[in-house]
């Protein structure tokens, strides 16, 4: 049995297209088929050829967009007037309005999703703090200022987030998720220095623990993470780890030094070490709670490619 390729002519709202999709070819008795994995590539094939013909944006062109502000799923439908799970159905499984796929196009103007985002602040609330929703906005003023000091000089890349995730635990197997935010913290601004630029271009904020990625949990929501949650009695409360991460990205040699470097400082750091040694730097002392870490502190970071 092996994987083959068909070209074929499908309808779609009554247009026509031509699309390769996947099946299963049983040689013995020249049966193709297909399985639910496979269903489900070829009907995005189909419906992202029809989005295409029709002049509208593909799914991966839907997220794009929405990881540019470092949204999850439902508050990018919400900010956006739509319906909570809207995005994710554009998505998944459904193909997207005109009208919606014209205000999901637009917000790709940073000037023009502030303005959603003013107007559908209180749908946004119900779900997420107002410190939340604020370095929401100074995010994208500065997309609008054209200032990326905030993500290092790059935007947001969730491929790079899992594979840095995933070298992280090639070499710890599984790390405190407290832990591992000051790894990541640790991650991007020593690279900053080191490159002037940051490795993810993840956004960090000022907080009890320490530094914190903008949007963490929801970026440790994603399908490729498994995190295993651990309740102690002792302290009446959860502690969540993460112990499996997905990721297809092969780092380069300069970001594997990198992280190196901090897995060899911190590897036998417990969590409440880690978190002592980060309220040291003058990132988080000369920072507020809830305020977001400029790069600009990577320069006084303690920790340095030369050591």
């Amino acid at each position: 049995m092996e994987k083959i390729n068909r070209k074929e002519e499908v309808e779609v709202k009554g247009v026509k297209l031509e699309v390769v999709l996947s099946y299963w070819h049983d040689e013995e008795s020249d049966i193709y088929f297909d399985d639910v994995d496979l269903g489900n590539e070829n009907l995005r094939t189909i419906r992202n050829a029809y989005r295409k013909k029709v002049g509208l944006l593909e799914d991966s062109e839907i997220k794009k967009i929405r990881n540019s502000y470092n949204l999850n799923q439902r508050n990018f439908s919400l900010l956006l007037g739509f319906g909570e799970i809207t995005i994710t159905r554009y998505e998944s499984k459904s193909i997207q309005e005109k009208a919606h796929d014209i205000i999901i196009r637009n917000a790709i103007d940073p000037s023009y999703f502030l303005e959603c985002a003013k107007k559908n602040k209180e749908a946004y609330l119900k779900y997420n703090s107002i410190e939340s929703y604020n370095n929401l906005l100074v995010l994208i003023n500065n997309k609008i200022n054209g200032n990326l000091l905030l993500t290092g000089n790059i935007e947001y890349n969730e491929n790079k987030f899992l594979a840095v995730i995933n070298y992280f635990l090639s070499k710890l197997k599984r790390v405190n998720k407290t832990a591992l935010a000051k790894y990541l913290w640790y991650a991007d601004f020593l690279s900053y220095k080191t490159n002037n630029q940051s490795i993810m271009g993840l956004e960090y904020i000022h907080n009890y623990y320490g530094a914190y990625p903008v949007g963490y949990n929801d970026k440790l929501s994603n399908d490729n993470i498994v995190v295993a949650t651990d309740y102690y009695e002792k302290y009446d409360s959860f502690v969540y780890t993460i112990i499996s991460c997905k990721s297809s990205l092969e780092l380069d040699e300069k970001e594997k030094d990198i992280l190196n470097i901090i897995i060899d400082k911190f590897k036998d750091y417990s969590t409440k070490d880690i978190v002592e040694y980060m309220h040291k730097e003058k990132a988080y002392t000369d920072t507020n709670n809830n305020e977001i870490i400029s790069y600009e502190y990577a320069k006084t970071l303690s920790l340095s490619v030369n050591e």
